[in-house]
């Protein structure tokens, strides 16, 4: 029961002004932050519908990470396990990711961030990150020529930048080493505009080597609130409000 003698009229207020600002929640969100708002709490698959009801992308599963703060979309792809690159050819790794091209760029677009983890693991296997020698592809077919923790530096690896490749820090990559010994180039691609990686090719192979691509792993913009939510905040503001102005009289007078 309602305090302060509530009446027939009061709920007359509450169904009127529910009907005008109660959202038609879709059952598909559009992004795994929309879908964590609803109510939605263990980190699992989920179908999202990226450019909403009225957008020509179909709706897809996406992975929703919701063990932090932040709410991460992950993407994964067929092709996320480590793969032998052997010598005397050419190796080339095309990424099909779950979800069409289209749908995997409104993610992106929507997204604070996103990363992806690549790796190449090398013995007398140089990277020579360079035109028509290695490189990785864009949903546009642009070949970029640097790799993880270099950002856009062309023919850098991360040690490049930082200036720390083994065993000479004039080196571009570890692996340009050349060597016998086993070494490692990896690191995280972030540039939105870039991703994600749907090729990678590494010719004229020499020595041994392994190749990883992890899965895209985007970051929600935390501003992002759907429009359905700012409907809910409003009505329950003028909930509140139609409440007190019919039950403020009758306290007053007690």
């Amino acid at each position: 029961m309602f305090p302060y003698g509530c009446n027939s009229l009061l709920l007359m207020k509450i169904a009127i002004i529910s009907a005008i600002v109660s959202p038609q929640v879709s059952s598909q969100k559009e992004s795994c932050l929309a879908t964590r708002l609803s109510g939605a709490e263990d980190s699992g698959s989920y179908s999202l519908d990226v450019d909403g009801q009225e957008g020509p992308l179909a709706e897809f599963n996406v992975y929703c990470d919701f063990s932090g703060l932040d709410t991460m979309t992950v993407l994964h792809h067929s092709s996320e396990d480590r793969r032998r690159v052997s010598s005397g050819g050419d190796f080339h790794l095309q990424v099909a990711y779950q979800g069409s091209l289209e749908q995997i760029q409104a993610v992106v677009q929507k997204s604070a961030r996103c990363q992806q983890f690549i790796r190449y693991e090398c013995r007398n296997s140089p990277l020579q990150l360079a035109e028509n020698v290695s490189w990785w592809e864009t949903t546009a077919n642009t070949r970029m020529y640097s790799w993880g923790g270099a950002g856009r530096r062309t023919g850098q690896c991360g040690c490049g930048v930082q200036q720390n490749c083994q065993p000479s820090p004039d080196q571009s990559c570890n692996c340009d080493a050349n060597d016998t010994v086993w070494r490692t180039d990896e690191g995280y691609l972030t540039d939105l505009t870039a991703l994600p990686v749907v090729n990678v090719s590494l010719t004229a192979r020499e020595g041994e080597g392994y190749l990883t691509v992890g899965p895209l792993v985007c970051v929600d913009e935390p501003e992002f609130i759907p429009n359905e939510w700012w409907q809910i905040a409003l009505g329950t503001a003028i909930l509140v409000f139609a409440a007190l102005l019919t039950f403020m009289p009758a306290f007053i007078r007690k």
